[in-house]
């Protein structure tokens, strides 16, 4: 599909779901986009820290794309996710994700390199596809470090003022993020980054998200954002306390969280991939407990 100019937008990372045997339940990923298609989603992230990408070899990322591609049937956007800090490599999975069905690339500033500007700028211009910048130097550990910043809020907006760069997902440092947004250029993306921060987000200017929790609630997420852009700050207050301790339980536990969630919803997620430990039963009603109070799960 074009990419969508409308704005709120808001993706979610997808969960990658296992067989048994620990080899990758395609048929499920089928099942599970249609499901997602029926939502208001926009669109989804291939190839990122929730979708477990470390454990997955290049083949099976780029199968994964493919078999999104398959069922989405142009509904809604995909994202290949670029996670390396060489321009050479990056280039080349940037074209095998394009070629499999990537229609936007969302490129993390590189952790093992301070050329932060050589990459960009190298990469930018001949990627094939927009580019989405993320700033997320520690993804999988939110909650177990402190932000750490990859790039100055300056040369984020250089960045980001580039032809072929569709914008940029926040960090979880609000403090930071606050003073890039007056240098991202207002035409481009500005993105937060978790549902936790959604309110705090859109009022610093965000009218974007891409997070865990998107494949949870993607309607009250777009509904928060939506307050806050129209004026309408109660109700986006209402809704961010009503989604806080969801995405806290589900966030705290990391792939393994939004697994437990979208099974409790009727999605196929199944457990992380070994020897990544699933949620505990106690974890999974925890989880239960704060999506039934938020109105996401019917109570018992």
């Amino acid at each position: 599909m074009p990419i969508p100019l409308d704005d709120p937008i808001l993706l979610a990372p997808s969960p990658t779901p296992f067989r048994p045997d620990d080899s990758i339940d395609f048929e499920a990923i089928e099942r599970n986009v249609r499901r997602w298609r029926q939502t208001p989603l926009t669109g989804f992230v291939l190839n990122s820290e929730n979708g477990e990408e470390a454990f997955l070899s290049e083949a099976e990322r780029l199968e994964i794309v493919r078999t999104v591609q398959r069922a989405n049937e142009g509904e809604k956007l995909i994202v290949g996710g670029v996670d390396c800090p060489s321009v050479t490599e990056s280039l080349r999975l940037a074209e095998a994700l394009v070629e499999a069905g990537a229609e936007l690339l969302r490129v993390r500033i590189p952790r093992l390199t301070e050329n932060v500007q050589g990459y960009f700028e190298a990469l930018i211009p001949r990627a094939p596809a927009p580019i989405i910048m993320i700033h997320q130097m520690a993804p999988g550990k939110f909650l177990s470090t402190s932000p750490m910043l990859g790039a100055s809020a300056e040369l984020l907006g250089e960045l980001a003022s580039l032809d072929n760069v569709f914008g940029y997902i926040t960090s979880d440092n609000l403090r930071f993020e606050a003073r890039a947004r007056t240098f991202i250029p207002p035409e481009k993306r500005f993105w937060i980054a978790n549902g936790g921060m959604l309110l705090a987000g859109a009022a610093i200017g965000a009218n974007g998200g891409c997070m865990m929790l998107g494949n949870v609630a993607p309607g009250p997420c777009l509904k928060i954002l939506s307050a806050v852009m129209q004026g309408d700050l109660a109700t986006a207050q209402r809704e961010q306390n009503r989604l806080l301790e969801t995405d806290w339980q589900i966030l705290s536990r990391g792939s393994a969280g939004v697994k437990a969630a979208l099974n409790l919803l009727g999605f196929e997620a199944g457990r992380p991939r070994t020897p990544a430990p699933a949620c505990s039963e106690a974890a999974i009603s925890e989880i239960k407990l704060a999506m039934q109070n938020a109105g996401i799960l019917p109570a018992d």
